[in-house]
Formats: C-alpha cells, sequence, structure tokens
C-alpha cells in the first residue's frame, strides 16, 4: 500500500459512515448466484441479470454481489416487473448528465431511493461483498440482514467504493476502513456459489478503460446492456442447465 494512500486514510479518519452488518451469513450454496464486480462493465451484466429475470424461476435463489454486482444482486430482488425496471433506469437522464463514475454511483443511489421502498424489495435475498482493511489486509466480509432499502443501497454504495476512483474512503464504526467488495478473489474463498455472473462470462474481454473511463456517448450504457442481454440469448443452452424456465411454472 502507498504511502500516499496511508495518509489519505488517517486524515480521513474521522469523517466516518456507520453502518451495521454482520459476517457470517448463512448461504445455501446451491442457491446462491453471485455478480462480480466490473465498473461500468457491471452495465453488459445487467444485461445478463435481467435476461436471468426475464427468462428463469428464480424464486428460491439467494444473490451476492461485489461492487458494479452488488447491484445487479439488489434488482434481482426487485418485485416490480423487469421490463419496467430497466426501461425507467436505462431512461434516466443521468446518463447524460453525469461525466464521472463516482457521479454515476452516487446518482444510481439516489434514484433507487427516491423511485423505490422497501417493500419493493426482497431484502432477505441480497448479500453484499465489501473488503475490510484490517492491520493492512485486506478482509472479504458479508453482509447481510438489510432491514431498509437504505441500508441496502448503503451496501452496496459502499461495496463499490475504490478510492481515488469511485470517491473517498469508507468507514464503519470509525475501527475498520471499507473498500470495494471486488478487491481480492470474488466470490471469497469461504463462499460456494451456485452460479457465477461476471463481465467475461460469454468470452467478452473488457480492459480497464472500459471498466473505469466514463464513455463520452450516452447511449453507450444501453448499447452495453443490450449486448449483454443478446450474448446470454445466445448462451441459452448453458443457462438452462441452471436455471427453471419461466414457462415450466404453469400449473
Amino acid at each position: 500500500m502507498s504511502y500516499k494512500l496511508l495518509i489519505f486514510i488517517f486524515c480521513n479518519l474521522f469523517s466516518s459512515n456507520s453502518f451495521i452488518f454482520t459476517h457470517k451469513p448463512l448461504i445455501s450454496s446451491n442457491r446462491l448466484v453471485t455478480f462480480g464486480p466490473g465498473g461500468i462493465t457491471g452495465f453488459y451484466t445487467l444485461g445478463v441479470t435481467s435476461y436471468l429475470k426475464d427468462n428463469y424461476n428464480l424464486t428460491d435463489y439467494t444473490f451476492l454481489g461485489a461492487s458494479a454486482g452488488s447491484w445487479n444482486a439488489l434488482l434481482l430482488t426487485c418485485k416490480d416487473k423487469n421490463s419496467v425496471i430497466i426501461d425507467k433506469l436505462l431512461s434516466q437522464n443521468m446518463f447524460h448528465k453525469t461525466t464521472s463514475v463516482s457521479n454515476l454511483l452516487a446518482d444510481i443511489k439516489t434514484y433507487v431511493e427516491t423511485t423505490y421502498t422497501t417493500s419493493d424489495f426482497e431484502l432477505s435475498k441480497l448479500y453484499v461483498s465489501v473488503s475490510i482493511l484490517h492491520f493492512f489486509r485486506f478482509e472479504p466480509k458479508v453482509v447481510y440482514n438489510f432491514t431498509s432499502l437504505l441500508d441496502a443501497t448503503s451496501g452496496c454504495f459502499y461495496s463499490s467504493y475504490i478510492p481515488f476512483v469511485t470517491g473517498k474512503v469508507k468507514f464503519l464504526h470509525l475501527k475498520n476502513f471499507i473498500f470495494d467488495g471486488g478487491i481480492g478473489k470474488f466470490p471469497p474463498n469461504h463462499i460456494q456459489s451456485y452460479f457465477d455472473v461476471y463481465p467475461s462470462m460469454w468470452g467478452r474481454q473488457f480492459t480497464s478503460k472500459d471498466r473505469f473511463v466514463y464513455p463520452t456517448d450516452s447511449n453507450y450504457f444501453k448499447n452495453i446492456y443490450q449486448l449483454g442481454y443478446n450474448d446470454s440469448y445466445k448462451n441459452k443452452h448453458i443457462l438452462d442447465l441452471y436455471f427453471s424456465p419461466l414457462n415450466n411454472l404453469e400449473f
């Protein structure tokens, strides 16, 4: 860790935000779907997430996300019709007005909090991975037991923090430094998942620029979302091995 980062951390020690979370969730590995980090390419995995929600029975699954993936996991706990969720989100003018990843992150948090209420979500299905700086080592922790939408969006927001890229360092109870949940291995070694969603899952390769440099074309977000959705359709035969189609729910 650089000297500059250490100085930055200690200078900001008392500008903390408190957030209650638990370290040892009981997660069934045969029903856990994870959503990996990706920065702006999280909109590609949003297309994958959307395809899953549109076409498969996800009733009995739980969702663990890190960084951008945490917002994808939150989406899957929303009770609204998926097409309505996506159309409303991608039509927001924040994609035209925002010029940085950090501002977009804040805008998405505000949008979710002002558009929905806690009752619109099944928050008991949501798990969020964060990285805690403990004795100069990053340790993965899982946040869960969300009791309100504000708790959930705060968890996703903190999970998306990369110092100097998406905002300043955040803290928990003046004891722990919290960083992006995608730092290090994801899913964490102690978590066994059933299915993993991540930007390169269908063979596409994204660069650091793709992840962290804000695009000049405001339609980029719709386009990369559609790319993820279409790629998932092309790989439907793989998804069918893991999930039951929605049309199997007819009685």
